[in-house]
């Protein structure tokens, strides 16, 4: 797993990518498999990128030996997950959570930040612009834009 972080930064816009041990998830057998959650943060207006960062991971030659956990559907339903995705291995040993959310930071944001954070913003938005012209097109359901500004809905 860890030789594939660099994927949260090449293949998402995420603003950090934090990770923890998680607790057992119903759907297994005693308690469960090791249950790996990692939050995937991104600024508003900025599209998520689910489908090439799972495409990557579960590459046949160069990713995890995981694929998508539909056996949890029916506990978890995917229309109330919308932004939550589980991989696990076909033992059921190790579930991968990756959970998609939205953060608005105002004090980045060119519009609206204090000339010391002026800096920073621009950077970060250079940065975010040029992942999404990279990554393409934006997800249905994000709200974001390809473009990656702040402001554009």
């Amino acid at each position: 797993m860890l030789r594939r972080i660099g994927l949260f930064h090449t293949l998402t816009a995420a603003d950090t990518v934090t990770g923890y041990k998680g607790l057992g998830i119903n759907g297994y057998d005693g308690s469960g498999p090791v249950r790996w959650c990692l939050d995937i943060i991104h600024r508003s207006g900025v599209g998520y990128q689910k489908q090439p960062l799972i495409e990557a991971m579960t590459d046949p030659v160069f990713g995890l030996p995981v694929a998508r956990a539909h056996h949890l559907d029916e506990i978890y339903p995917p229309e109330q997950m919308e932004n939550w995705i589980r991989l696990d291995d076909e033992a059921r040993t190790e579930l991968i959570e990756l959970r998609f959310t939205t953060c608005t930071y105002e004090q980045l944001q060119l519009v609206s930040c204090a000339p010391r954070y002026r800096m920073i913003a621009e950077a970060v938005e250079r940065r975010v612009t040029a992942a999404t012209q990279t990554t393409g097109s934006t997800e249905e359901g994000t709200g974001a834009t390809p473009t990656g500004r702040y402001g554009d809905r």
